[in-house]
């Protein structure tokens, strides 16, 4: 379908979501000469992007492919860096007026407390702050302080403070050296003038909580694949170190779980995540690189290897000795005095089993963002059966409303390739509706 006529006012483009697909597009746009908002809820820009310190199938971190051109740093700092690209960090679209070429797009940017050019990074802030809340991506296993630092590769690189978890004492005020926190900030708002817009607000991974048979949460040796991923890689808080949650020894026999959130009528999530099998096997390889004697087991319904050149690192992962078993396992109970997690399950003879492991690793799925379908409804879009964003059939990155674009794990799961492609499509179409730089 080809994009309508527009009367074509600005070169301007608002991208929302500033993860991997929000990156790719906005240095795309940016190399064209465009001038880029790229706005993200969160208190810095690069999404996903952060839990990443390997990908499938290259075993590397690979993710500067997301670069137009050869990549001098990551793409969170490369965005950064162009100065044509503004990064609006911890802001939302609030409304979205006028039509291709010429929409005024009415943003909120919410308070960060912390003064990004005063902020040394020293954490004086945080050695003095009395409340603790879980990590956005390792939970209870690497607690945070009400205020904290984000990830390595986050930009700004400044500390920010969590109102829902501050209380206001002021001690952090107080020990801070440059006078940067002000927990008095307002928000503020304004009007941008943009000639397109792009959608790529990402997902949320599955609340493994509401599968209870598995106990997650309630279990100590039992955490998620996005911890787990956390903790095989060296900028996560055991420095890539296998560590039993209990006892903290190092756990010998481990077990993923697959489809957790997945395929599965009882929480409403019939479809396949797409990246579940791929990353199960690649943080089981990773895991057996850091404990070259651990005994590991993937529980799995099968096994979907849909992309280039994953079958052949599926195969290459069974042969190192990681056990693919298929088998639905059906409840998970801890020993109180040794910190094993035995699982039940049926095996493909039909007999019911029981096995016990040092560490369950709950591979969760992929959903939309409370936050995007929200968006969604503010700006007159619609979300399917799932909450995730609607495109449309014969053009795959453009939605319902004219110069409006939609691409990544807004639509659907996907993996990183599909991600960047779709990405470089909503760019070539955001171009052609805004006005020529």
């Amino acid at each position: 379908m080809a994009d309508a006529a527009v009367d074509k006012g600005s070169n301007a483009i608002l991208i929302v979501g500033a993860g991997l697909s929000g990156m790719q597009s906005a240095l795309l746009l940016a190399q064209r000469g465009h001038a880029v908002y790229l706005l993200d809820e969160a208190p810095g820009i690069g999404g996903s992007l952060h839990l990443l310190d390997r990908t499938f199938p290259t075993d590397s971190c690979g993710l500067c492919i997301s670069s137009p051109t050869n990549a001098t740093y990551c793409p969170s700092i490369e965005c950064s860096l162009h100065p044509n690209i503004t990064p609006l960090p911890l802001s939302e679209l609030l409304h979205l007026d006028g039509a291709p070429g010429r929409f005024q797009a009415r943003i909120r940017r919410n308070p960060r407390y912390v003064n990004v050019e005063r902020c040394n990074l020293c954490g004086d802030c945080a050695a003095v702050c009395p409340v603790t809340r879980p990590h956005a991506h390792e939970g209870n296993l690497a607690p945070q302080k009400a205020i904290y630092a984000p990830p390595p590769r986050a930009v700004p690189n400044a500390y920010v403070i969590d109102m829902t978890a501050c209380i206001r004492c002021g001690k952090c005020v107080a020990a801070c050296p440059t006078q940067a926190i002000n927990l008095d900030e307002q928000a503020t708002e304004q009007t941008l003038d943009v000639g397109a817009v792009i959608l790529s607000p990402g997902f949320s991974p599955f609340d493994a909580r509401r599968k209870g048979e598995f106990g997650f949460g309630v279990l100590s040796n039992v955490v998620t694949s996005i911890q787990f991923e956390r903790m095989v890689s060296p900028p996560g808080s055991t420095k890539g170190k296998l560590v039993r949650p209990s006892d903290g020894k190092t756990p010998k026999r481990i077990a993923f779980i697959q489809c957790v959130g997945s395929r599965d009528q009882t929480v409403g999530r019939e479809y396949c995540s797409s990246i579940c099998c791929m990353y199960t096997a690649k943080q089981a390889r990773a895991a057996l690189e850091s404990q070259p004697d651990a005994e590991i087991t993937v529980f799995t319904m099968d096994i979907r290897t849909f992309g280039k050149g994953y079958e052949r690192y599926w195969e290459s992962v069974r042969q190192e000795g990681i056990r693919f078993r298929r088998a639905m396992v059906s409840k998970a109970k801890q020993h109180p005095k040794t910190g094993h997690v035995a699982l039940n399950y049926v095996s493909e003879g039909g007999e019911p089993k029981e096995e016990e492991f040092d560490l369950i690793v709950l591979a969760v799925g992929l959903e939309p963002l409370e936050s995007a379908r929200k968006l969604a409804e503010r700006i007159g879009l619609g979300v399917n059966a799932y909450g995730f964003g609607e495109a449309g059939e014969f053009a795959p990155v453009a939605s319902a409303r004219p110069g409006v674009f939609v691409v990544g794990c807004y639509l659907e799961p996907k993996d990183i390739p599909d991600t960047v492609a779709e990405a470089a499509a909503a760019a070539a179409h955001a171009a052609q509706t805004a006005s020529q730089p």
